[in-house]
């Protein structure tokens, strides 16, 4: 047991770092693209566009084939080296290297995001902490490829020993044993509330206005902020129970939020209560879709999608009142979900 529980360790430790290195250099790759090719916002948008479907768009199709195969590691290799490969193209073709950034991207994530799932089964403690630093990544690479603070060759050098830290690693026993619930009224409403708590989450990031997040400090202080959200939320959501840590942290999160966020310090713990859910929301549909991991992280990304397109729409309809309500009905959709949630398992283990 103690072999089995640090390599269980090794696992959350490995992947949750090449988790960071991946979207780090595929941020690198995007805007080093920008930067070489003097694109115009017009040209960077659609960039930003193509990869966004590529990366978030392909993970539900990849976790079904991934959870066919049963080889999470397997797709997490292919999507180091696909991100890798895409460095390569930066100046000779920017839209293959988009392209192949985008397909490792999901790649990558549908294998470690697997694992992550069975690491603390039916918890959320390991998805949390396998999520977050995919913040910090993303951050540093922005920052690096605006500013060309490192050669691209510091991307491939990081990339291939992440690759050998992933190869090295024992892929941990997945549960692929999947159980034939029966699909009731109520299984379908704890995936919809769910899902739509998820939705509104994803529409809510990314239209709030942080205007003090230009400042270097500040924006790594609100950076810190999404990352121990998501780490914390499973942590403590495992610990106090799903429903108060995921219902709790929304609503203090909707006031400071809604009337605070052009406050740093206001701002700064609202974002980190607002992400506190997203590990509880990823495990809840896990649960639900036994046996089908790669699928559950895929459906969960897809309603980040589907929250985005708002945003993608340049549709303007925000001021405070409306922010406050929007996070208030993702507080109810999970509290509505996880209360279904409760029953249907009562109901289960009865069985």
């Amino acid at each position: 047991m103690k072999r089995e529980g640090k390599g269980l360790i090794q696992n959350l430790a490995v992947y949750s770092f090449a988790h960071a290195v991946v979207d780090m250099v595929c941020a690198i790759v995007i805007f080093s693209i920008v930067r070489f090719n003097t694109m115009g916002f017009n040209e960077f948008f659609n960039l930003v566009v193509l990869y966004g479907l590529i990366a978030f768009g392909l993970q539900v199709v990849f976790g079904m084939i991934c959870d066919k195969l049963k080889s999470p590691k397997l797709f997490a290799v292919f999507g180091i080296i696909l991100t890798l490969i895409s460095t390569l193209f930066i100046t000779q073709s920017p839209i293959f290297a988009i392209i192949l950034a985008g397909i490792g991207n999901a790649l990558f994530h549908i294998g470690g995001g697997t694992i992550s799932l069975n690491i603390t089964p039916k918890k959320a403690t390991a998805p949390g902490i396998y999520v977050a630093p995919g913040a910090i990544g993303l951050f540093l690479g922005i920052l690096i490829g605006k500013k060309e603070l490192l050669p691209i060759m510091f991307s491939i050098i990081l990339l291939i020993l992440t690759l050998i830290l992933v190869l090295v690693t024992a892929q941990p026993k997945i549960d692929y044993k999947q159980k034939q619930l029966k699909k009731s009224n109520i299984f379908w409403l704890i995936v919809i509330f769910i899902l739509l708590s998820v939705i509104i989450r994803s529409f809510i990031g990314f239209m709030i206005v942080f205007p003090w997040k230009s400042n270097l400090t500040l924006g790594i202080l609100f950076i810190l902020g999404v990352f121990l959200g998501k780490a914390f939320g499973g942590i403590l959501g495992d610990k106090f129970g799903w429903m108060k840590v995921g219902v709790t942290s929304l609503l203090i999160s909707a006031f400071l939020l809604a009337f605070g966020a052009n406050n740093p310090i206001l701002g700064i713990i609202g974002i980190f209560l607002f992400n506190m859910t997203m590990p509880i929301t990823l495990t809840i549909i896990s649960n639900m879709f036994l046996g089908r991991p790669g699928f559950a992280f895929g459906l969960t990304v897809l309603a980040l999608i589907v929250g985005t397109l708002p945003f993608y729409a340049e549709i303007k309809i925000m001021n405070n009142m409306f922010s406050f309500l929007t996070i208030v009905v993702s507080a109810i959709a999970i509290y509505i979900g996880l209360h279904f949630y409760y029953r249907f398992n009562h109901s289960r283990i009865k069985q």
